[in-house]
Order: structure tokens, then sequence, then C-alpha cells
């Protein structure tokens, strides 16, 4: 199991967080591509390359979340994809094994009386849609040695969501990430899915749940945490601790170290 860190939207600067990570003793952070910093175009492969030997930190990705690989447009369709072409790419060259990112759900009609969503609505083609994208993402994910793991983000009790899901399963290389503090957030209504995919799932973000808002401190809510730990370690997954401001990720990883222990890095130099 390793341990990492979100970019924090409170620093202005990767090597910030660089900082905070090796003060933390943590194993990786989390690029995330919806800050424009931290995009592709943005990053030099080689201070990425400088980081992993200053200090022992590597990098996962998370794409942006407006991506939608079942648009209905095909121009948006068809640019999202690309967008996710051109991050594996760019993650293989740069050595980033972990590719996170959402399966977007679309949006919904409120009627008097029930929520109608638009690609429940039209999911064969919904659905199709999606088989082709990832028919072509995965593809170029297995020759260029990336995983890419799909969020859940309190969606994957959604019928037509799983059953979307199941589809994509045919994939011998279609991962998961298990973000436990949604599945709080909904009342565990995704874990039985998860339980089910055992082997998928390659990638874990852990953040508390406490009655109002998720991105909590850890232990400072519903979501059992050590729970969660002794699976990501029994399956080797890496693990975000994606709780969202430095204060709070200092709290969450001294409680973490404190309730669960054996989660300290032990570095050679020092």
């Amino acid at each position: 199991m390793k341990l990492g860190m979100p970019t924090l939207i409170e620093y202005e600067s990767l090597q910030q967080n660089v900082n905070l990570c090796y003060e933390l003793e943590l194993d990786f952070i989390e690029l995330n591509m919806n800050l424009p910093i931290y995009t592709p175009e943005s990053l030099d492969i080689i201070d990425l390359e400088d980081v992993r030997n200053r200090y022992g930190i590597d990098f996962s990705i998370h794409l942006p979340e407006e991506i939608d690989l079942g648009s209905f447009h095909p121009s948006i369709r068809q640019g999202h994809l690309e967008r996710c072409k051109e991050t594996v790419r760019w993650a293989s060259k740069s050595n980033i094994k972990t590719l996170n990112m959402h399966l977007n759900q679309g949006v919904s009609f409120t009627l008097p009386d029930q929520r109608v969503w638009v690609n429940e609505r039209y999911e064969a083609q919904f659905t199709s849609l999606v088989y082709e994208s990832y028919s072509e993402l995965l593809e170029l994910a297995n020759q260029l040695n990336v995983d890419i793991c799909v969020e859940n983000t309190m969606n994957f009790q959604l019928p037509f969501v799983e059953r979307t899901l199941n589809k994509l399963m045919q994939f011998d290389n279609f991962y998961l990430t298990w973000d436990v503090g949604h599945d709080g957030k909904c009342g565990f209504q995704e874990k039985p899915f998860f339980d089910k995919n055992l082997s998928r799932i390659r990638h874990m973000h852990l953040h508390d749940y406490n009655g109002r808002s998720d991105h909590q401190a850890l232990y400072s809510g519903t979501v059992p945490i050590n729970d969660r730990l002794q699976l990501a370690k029994e399956l080797d997954i890496s693990v975000v601790v994606e709780v969202k401001t430095g204060n709070s990720l200092i709290e969450s990883i001294e409680k973490l170290r404190n309730e669960y222990g054996n989660a300290k890095k032990v570095r050679t130099d020092d």
C-alpha cells in the first residue's frame, strides 16, 4: 500500500505540494488536472523526474471532472476522448502509472414526482458510446502500461451506471478507484458494487463524511477508515488521503499513523 496526497488548491506551485508530501513522508502526489497548473502543457517531464530523484516522490493523475466519454454530441465526445488519450501518452512519457477519472452520469430532468436521468432514458445509446470510447482509450492505455481507474462519484448505485460499468468489465484492463468518502456520503450504497469487483480496485480516495460534507479529516465521521485501509493493504493499492487543505492533511496523516499504524514511510536518506 502506498499513501499519497492530492494537489492542494491553496498552494500556487507543485513545489509547495512536494514540500508537504516530503514532510509527511508520503509516497506520491495526485496531479489534479482541474487545476490549470497541473495539465500536461504546464508540467515539465524533467521537473517531475527531478522530484522523483531528489525526494523519492511519485505521481498519479486525476483527469478533469467534466470529461464525458458518453456524450451524445460527437464533437464533444471526441474532444474529451482525445484529451484522455493525450494524457495517457503524457503519463507514459512521465513514468506515471495511474490515471483516475469519473464516469459522467449526465444530466437529469426534475419532474413533479420523480427525477429522470437522460442517460437512463437513452441507456442503450449511452452505454454503446461509453463502450466505444473506452475500447479506444483502454487499448492505448494497455499499449503504454497506464492503468485507467474509474472513480465512484455517488453514482455507482444508479442502475444504468452499474449496468454500463458491468459492460466495461469486458475489458481486462478496466480498473476502479474506490472513493470511500463519496460512498459514505451516499449511505454506502456503492459498497456492494466494489465488494463484487475487488480484483478491479487499483486506487482509493480516502476521506471522511461527517453527516454534512465529505472530504473531511480522517476519523472525524462515519467512514470505517481502518477497514478501508486494511483492504487497501491487502490489495496492495495506492491510496490518496483526499482531504483538501494542508492542515486537514497534516491532521489526517497524524491520526492515521496513531490509529492504524505501520503507515510511516522509512526514508533511506535520514
